[in-house]
């Protein structure tokens, strides 16, 4: 499982990295993306962003949800913004991370990591939302 969750996720930096090469040429094709992330996020068993979670006392006497306040502070209420937010720090590192090599026409320089790089960097990030799921569990 965890082999095609890194593919998916790798699929998705892939179509990053070239929508932002695109965009810096005054393409934008933002509004096409396909995000692979949530899906994933939801594969592994995270709550639905911005879902209440199952805390005592927000219940009421018949079993049904109390929901108080739809306030994004509310502690009850799940936010996936940190998890994204560690993605997107690993996929900046990567991409910022250059080749160089010496040719017979001189020095070249290329943008990104090799793919070897980034599935395994991808693959350490899935280990660490199976961790994170794991907490946020024990915490629960």
């Amino acid at each position: 499982m965890k082999r095609n969750l890194v593919k998916l996720l790798f699929e998705e930096y892939k179509q990053d990295i070239l929508f932002y090469e695109l965009s810096q040429k005054g393409i934008d094709l933002s509004g096409i993306a396909v995000s692979n992330l949530p899906i994933i996020l939801d594969i592994i068993g995270f709550p639905v962003e911005n879902s209440v979670t199952n805390k005592p006392g927000r219940f009421d006497a018949n079993g049904n949800q109390v929901i108080l306040s739809k306030n994004l502070a509310d502690s009850d209420y799940f936010c996936r913004d940190w998890l994204f937010e560690k993605y997107y720090e690993i996929s900046k590192q990567l991409y910022r991370q250059q080749k160089i090599s010496i040719t017979d026409d001189g020095i070249q320089t290329e943008t990104g990591a090799d793919d070897t790089t980034v599935e395994f960097k991808l693959e350490v990030y899935i280990d660490w939302l199976y961790e994170e799921f794991l907490k946020l569990n024990q915490s629960n």
